[in-house]
C-alpha cells in the first residue's frame, strides 16, 4: 500500500493522551504519520524554527500557556500550517474562537478514535490550503500575477521595516505604459490585455525576486524593494529600456511597448510617508514621461529621480 507522509507536531503535556494520540496516528489506512512531540508552548515555538511540519495537534493549556493565548503564539509562529485543537472542554463557545483564531478545527479529548483523527487531519489541511489560496487571490492581480493594490498595501510595510533597520537605502518605483489608450483604441481590449501580462513578465524578468511587484490597476506598476547595492535601480531601469528596444524592434505583435518611470528613493532617517513618497515617484513618472514626449527617440528617455 502506498502511504502519503505527513509529519505531526503534537503538542500535548498529559503523556497518557500524547502516547495515546501517537498510537492512534500510527493505525492511520491512509497515511504515514510522524511525530514530533512537545510539552510546552517554548519548545513548541522552537521546533518551529528549525523544523517544517504539514499540521499541528495542540493542546491548549499548558504548563507555559494557558487557553487561546497558546493558539495564537502558535499561529503567529506557523501560520502556513494547518491546526488541530485538542480540548477537554467541550465548550463550542471555545471551539468557535479557536477557529476565529486560526485553528482549523478542534476535537475533544478522548472522543474521538484513529479514523475521527485521521479524517480531521486531511480537512483541515485541505480547508487550510483552500484559505490559503484565497488570501494569495485577494492580493494578486487576476489578469498579471502581479500583487494587487491590496497585497501592496499589505506587504508595502515589511520594505520600510527592513530600511528603518538597516543602512541599506529603499526605492520605489512608479511605472506606465505610453500609448497604451492607443493599443486598445487600435487593435482592441484583449490586445490591450496582452501588453500588461507582457510588460509584468518583463519586470519579473528584470528584478530581483524580493523586490515588491504591483500592478495598480489600469497600465500603472509599482516596483518597491531595497537596493542592496549602489545603482542597482538604475541599472535595472536601464536594462528594462533594453529589453523592450530589442522587443519593439522586432515588430511580432503589431505594436510597441513602451513604458516611462519615475523613481524616489529613501533611507532609514527619511521621514516622509508612503503617500509622500508615492506622491514624488509618481510627479517623477509625470516629468519623464513629457521628457519622453519631447523627443524623437521615446524609448530611451533619462529616467527622472526624486529623492527622500
Amino acid at each position: 500500500m502506498s502511504y502519503l507522509s505527513c509529519k505531526v507536531l503534537l503538542v500535548e503535556d498529559v503523556l497518557v493522551i500524547a502516547k495515546l494520540t501517537e498510537q492512534m496516528l500510527k493505525k492511520s489506512p491512509a497515511n504515514k504519520y510522524s511525530t514530533v512531540h512537545k510539552t510546552r508552548l517554548a519548545d513548541s515555538l522552537a521546533v518551529l524554527k528549525t523544523d517544517e511540519f504539514d499540521v499541528i495537534l495542540l493542546d491548549l493549556n499548558l504548563p507555559d500557556s494557558r487557553e487561546l493565548a497558546t493558539l495564537t503564539a502558535i499561529v503567529e509562529a506557523a501560520p502556513e500550517v494547518p491546526i488541530i485543537v485538542l480540548t477537554a472542554t467541550n465548550s463550542d463557545e471555545t471551539g468557535l474562537r479557536a477557529v476565529q483564531l486560526g485553528a482549523q478545527d478542534f476535537l475533544l479529548k478522548g472522543d474521538f478514535n484513529y479514523l475521527t483523527l485521521d479524517r480531521a487531519i486531511l480537512y483541515a489541511s485541505e480547508r487550510h490550503r483552500l484559505q490559503r489560496t484565497i488570501r494569495q487571490l485577494a492580493v494578486l492581480d487576476e489578469l498579471t500575477g502581479l500583487y494587487n493594490r491590496r497585497g501592496f498595501n499589505t506587504l508595502n510595510p515589511d520594505i520600510l521595516a527592513k530600511v528603518k533597520q538597516s543602512d541599506t537605502p529603499g526605492f520605489l518605483c512608479y511605472f506606465d505604459l505610453d500609448r497604451f489608450k492607443q493599443i486598445n483604441d487600435v487593435h482592441g481590449h484583449a490586445k490591450g490585455d496582452e501588453a500588461l501580462k507582457e510588460f509584468a513578465a518583463t519586470l519579473r524578468s528584470i528584478f530581483r525576486k524580493d523586490v515588491l511587484l504591483v500592478r495598480l490597476g489600469g497600465d500603472e506598476f509599482v516596483a518597491m524593494g531595497v537596493e542592496t547595492a549602489a545603482g542597482q535601480v538604475a541599472e535595472a531601469l536601464q536594462a528594462l529600456e533594453i529589453v523592450l528596444s530589442v522587443r519593439n524592434s522586432q515588430g511580432n505583435s503589431g505594436f510597441n511597448l513602451l513604458s516611462s518611470a519615475g523613481v524616489v528613493y529613501f533611507d532609514r532617517n527619511s521621514t516622509r510617508p508612503l503617500d509622500e513618497l508615492s506622491a514624488a515617484a509618481d510627479a517623477a513618472l509625470y516629468e519623464n514621461k513629457q521628457a519622453r514626449k519631447r523627443t524623437r527617440a521615446p524609448a530611451e528617455p533619462e529616467l527622472q529621480e526624486a529623492r527622500a
